[in-house]
């Protein structure tokens, strides 16, 4: 999905009057496709069809919009978490996009072994790199994985990674995770938007947060608590961590030309995060969210760097896991984390509640 298209379906840019029939079109397959989801939850809910569930604690992190959330940054906060409080941890997602085929497949086993893209998914091989003593394992059934996890792998804990919808996995606290500017998004399901269900779907969560916050969350909490006044709510931002060299050397960004790069949902975002560093951005070239790089990507973006004059390369930490080869001109990589704004302690109590641990045993002094 392109970057513009998101921006469109997302409510934050005006359709071009040639686009608003084809929008109204899809707004239409986007109530059938948010009735399908609802009926489905409703089975579920209802007992006519049966989740499965994980012999230890599973813990969901997902969202209600698809894309630009920040999942993957809310995963590894609370890996680092729960391995700081003794948990054999295993991280589980569907693998989208991965080349691997296999009912379940290892990407990482907490003891050395890790698989690279192409061959594992590109958010499982950051989760993997960001949490070197975790299992990760990716497939279709996530049942089957949490089973390997456990019986193979002697886990005694489950995060599972874009949870929200995979109903056939029952779970001990489910996460949904909402842009603060735009909780909702268009309000239209997709094709038609971004949402994944309706609104409504936020009430079978345990917690909702509200990412990306800096820039103001509580017009959005306060939406939240008049629909659903029983939902725990907190508010996170999402912060620099890092600025890397390709070697994992610590750079400066302030005052550099970059050519920058990324195969994000909101590529502008990861723009305005170098400029903020002090980069000065000659050029952003955006490729789809999930974008398999090739040899000719990277020389191509090289070419295209010294033809405007960009001293260096830049991209987001999860596009760094796909590159398939170093690059000729120096690379920068941009790591991001997680900066709570309200509600982390309450948080973390329910997060200790689930999994049978002390919240003090929840400390990330320790997590790798």
């Amino acid at each position: 999905m392109s970057g513009r298209l998101v921006e469109l379906l997302a409510g934050r840019a005006a359709p071009p009057p040639w686009a608003v029939a084809p929008l109204c079109l899809l707004r239409a397959a986007g109530h059938a496709y948010g009735a399908a989801q609802g009926l489905r939850a409703a089975a579920y809910r209802r007992g006519w069809r049966t989740a499965y569930r994980a012999p230890c604690p599973v813990v969901s992190v997902g969202n209600l919009a698809a894309g630009g959330t920040g999942k993957t940054p809310m995963v590894v906060w609370l890996g680092e978490r729960l391995l700081a409080a003794g948990r054999r941890l295993a991280v589980v997602s569907r693998g989208y996009r991965q080349a691997s085929r296999a009912p379940v497949t290892v990407v990482a086993d907490g003891r050395g072994h890790r698989l690279a893209p192409p061959e594992a998914a590109d958010e499982a091989a950051l989760v993997a790199a960001r949490l070197p003593r975790a299992v990760v394992l990716t497939g279709v059934q996530r049942w089957r994985c949490i089973e390997v996890a456990v019986a193979e792998h002697g886990c005694d804990c489950i995060l599972l990674d874009d949870g929200f919808q995979h109903l056939a996995v029952a779970r001990d606290l489910d996460l949904c995770l909402l842009d603060a500017a735009r909780p909702f998004a268009n309000g239209a399901c997709l094709p038609g938007g971004l949402l994944r269900e309706w609104p409504g779907a936020v009430a079978r969560a345990d917690a909702a947060v509200l990412t990306r916050a800096g820039g103001g969350w509580e017009a959005a909490a306060g939406e939240l608590r008049r629909r659903f006044p029983r939902l725990l709510l907190a508010a996170c931002d999402h912060v620099v961590e890092s600025v890397t060299t390709a070697d994992g050397r610590p750079v400066e960004l302030s005052g550099k030309a970059v050519l920058a790069f990324c195969g994000i949902a909101r590529p502008a975002a990861f723009r305005a995060t170098l400029e903020g560093l002090g980069a000065r951005v000659v050029r952003l070239v955006a490729f789809g969210d999930h974008h398999r790089y090739t040899a000719g990507d990277l020389a191509d973006l090289e070419k295209q760097a010294r033809e405007v004059g960009a001293a260096a390369l830049a991209c987001t930490e999860k596009d760094a896991v796909k590159l398939p080869q170093p690059a000729g001109l120096p690379l920068y990589v941009v790591r991001v984390g997680l900066r709570f704004l309200a509600g982390e302690a309450a948080l973390l109590g329910r997060l200790a509640q689930a999994v049978g641990v002390e919240a003090a045993a929840l400390s990330p002094e320790g997590a790798p």
